[in-house]
């Protein structure tokens, strides 16, 4: 027991001690969960990456904490972590205390007791003084090289050798710092290849036959393969009018013109580059109001750019609908002297539009921008995939919008329907009917409500014309009817009340009104007062007599038209026939429609 309570007791005391090492260690130490995101930060941590406290960094994905391009590279760095090895990148962040400070990130894989991965674990090291050191060092080389080239320069300057040809003996006299010799042409001529020695033996005839004097650079192969460049000066030696000889200097510039090609292949690899990746790099000198490319504009705009169209405005060329974003970048790059990073839509002279992302490093003096080294990314492509993705989930959630109130009104629809289902069962069942007749009247009440219907159906349940429900109800009966007057545009509701109405009139005719005796009805229409107004009037049947008792057909227009439309009936029984006046207010719901056409 003692000693499991000691071992006990001893790992308590080594992890809290683990604990405080890396609490307070020099080295920022992050714990992200698998899918990336910050599950423990100690305060270097804290402290290199700028937050403010602890709280700021918990819970965040690790990749939203580094700006382009570091981005990039801290997503790889994670994707090898996640496979099992480790990632390794240096990054720049900025923080209100150090300033600008150069991280060296560690991530790895940590895993449970059973070797499954439980999480990864974040490393950061400062190596800004480090960096500093390097970059001290680097520059302390390339000044040894420049000196050193200096020297070699200087060097082959003072070996500078001299020559004189005398082609009445073929010899070549050459002076250098080992004194004067003199050489068989044929000998000197021999240490050098064969097309070096013909174009050698070629610009001798020239100058012996234009006796002009010449300065220019010579390549040459030597017989041991070794290749290189002269720099010679050459001159005529005449006498009696007669070219006896050449003298000259010649010095050896084979490094300075390697150094040169190099460059000049260093520089077409980098604007290749430059190409290849879609981008322009420029310098803009405001003081001499010059923009210098380091390429073609051809890479992202067709027509390029000119000085004119920078100066005096550099941001004239940027989209208006993103200045206003622009310039403030641009001043918060300024007050905070770091390079400014905004993406944006510049447009040519030509009107061509493009999305850039810009990198520019600015150079001040007295407070005012003097030059900034500025770098352009096309992005044209990722943008407009982004807008159209943008504008497709608006499009799904303005079309998940409209299939909710598509489905809130179908089944505000349907509840009304079976309402009116429900009243019309009650009406026809009740009272006593014998069965086979309720039943036949039910039927011909449930289609007339359908025939309602299919008229809103055709129309997407938005409304449905008067004259149509008419036709649609009474065209099937085969007698003779006749309408007259504006047409009304009804909504839903009033519709199917409407269409119920028509149809117990229509009923009551045959049965008992004109089309019983081969009569017509008359739906006369008209608005007074701000009011539709609508008549129906029976003729040529039999004698009309008032209705012992209130029907199904009379409760539905005292409560139909009175509730739902708001309106007023009165229904006469003339003897020549029976005459229904409905009165409602227009509105919305209730209106006059667009086009009066006529017809029976």
């Amino acid at each position: 027991m003692m000693g499991a309570g000691g071992g006990l007791a001893l790992t308590r005391f080594a992890a809290e001690r683990l604990v405080r090492a890396v609490e307070s260690g020099p080295d920022g130490v992050l714990m992200l969960d698998p899918a990336g995101t910050v599950q423990f930060a100690n305060s270097s941590a804290v402290a290199m990456l700028g937050a403010r406290d602890r709280v700021g960094l918990l819970g965040a994905p690790w990749l939203t904490l580094w700006g382009e391009p570091d981005r990039a590279a801290a997503r790889v760095a994670l994707e090898a972590a996640a496979a099992g090895g480790t990632g390794r990148f240096v990054a720049s962040t900025h923080t209100e205390k150090s300033g600008q400070r150069r991280l060296d990130i560690a991530v790895s894989a940590q895993r449970d007791a059973a070797g499954e991965p439980e999480g990864l674990l974040v490393v950061s090291r400062d190596v800004t003084e480090l960096e500093a050191a390097r970059l001290a060092a680097e520059a302390r080389e390339r000044a040894g090289a420049e000196e050193a080239a200096r020297q070699r320069s200087v060097a082959a300057m003072v070996s500078l050798a001299s020559w004189e040809t005398d082609f009445r003996r073929n010899i070549v006299r050459r002076g250098d710092a080992g004194g004067i010799r003199e050489i068989p042409l044929e000998e000197a001529m021999n240490r050098y290849a064969p097309e070096t020695r013909a174009l050698f033996w070629e610009r001798t005839e020239r100058v012996r036959l234009s006796r002009e004097t010449r300065r220019e650079e010579v390549p040459y192969t030597r017989t041991d393969g070794a290749r290189g460049w002269f720099r010679e000066y050459c001159e005529p030696i005449v006498e009696d009018d007669v070219c006896v000889g050449l003298r000259g200097a010649a010095m050896d510039i084979s490094e300075e013109v390697a150094a040169r090609e190099a460059t000049e292949r260093a520089e077409q690899r980098l604007q290749l580059a430059i190409e290849l990746a879609g981008m322009e790099v420029f310098e803009l000198d405001f003081d001499q109001q010059s923009l210098a490319p380091a390429g073609s504009w051809e890479t992202i705009l067709q027509d390029p750019l000119r000085e004119e169209d920078i100066w005096p405005d550099p941001f004239r060329t940027v989209d208006p609908r993103d200045q206003a974003r622009v310039r403030a970048a641009w001043a918060e790059a300024l007050e905070t002297q770091t390079p400014m990073r905004c993406e944006f839509r510049i447009h040519g002279r030509d009107g061509q539009e493009a999305w850039v992302y810009c990198v520019a490093e600015i150079l001040q003096e007295g407070g005012r921008p003097k030059r900034a080294l500025t770098a352009l990314l096309d992005i044209t492509e990722r943008k407009r995939c982004e807008l159209e993705i943008l504008q497709t989930m608006a499009q799904m959630r303005e079309h998940e919008a409209q299939q909710k109130l598509l489905l809130d009104e179908l089944n505000h629809r349907v509840k009304n329907t079976l309402a009116s289902v429900q009243s019309v069962a009650v009406q026809t069942l009740g009272g006593g009917r014998d069965l086979q007749d309720a039943r036949d009247l039910f039927i011909d009440r449930l289609l007339a409500l359908s025939t309602t219907h299919n008229l809103l159906v055709k129309r997407a349940w938005t409304s449905a014309s008067f004259r149509e429900l008419v036709t649609a109800t009474l065209a099937p009966y085969g007698h003779a009817w006749r309408y007259e007057g504006p047409d009304f545009r009804l909504a839903p509701n009033f519709a199917v009340t409407l269409g119920m109405v028509v149809h117990e009139l229509a009923t009551n005719a045959i049965k008992h009104g004109a089309w019983r005796g081969g009569g017509q009805i008359d739906i006369a229409t008209a608005v007074e007062h701000g009011e539709a107004r609508i008549t129906w009037k029976e003729s040529g049947g039999p004698l009309v007599y008032p209705p012992m008792r209130r029907g199904f057909g009379s409760r539905l227009l005292q409560r139909g038209v009175g509730g739902e439309l708001g309106g007023r009936v009165r229904i006469e029984f003339p003897p020549e026939g029976a005459i229904c006046h409905i009165q409602a207010q227009l509105s919305p719901r209730l209106r006059l429609a667009d086009c009066d056409t006529g017809g029976d």
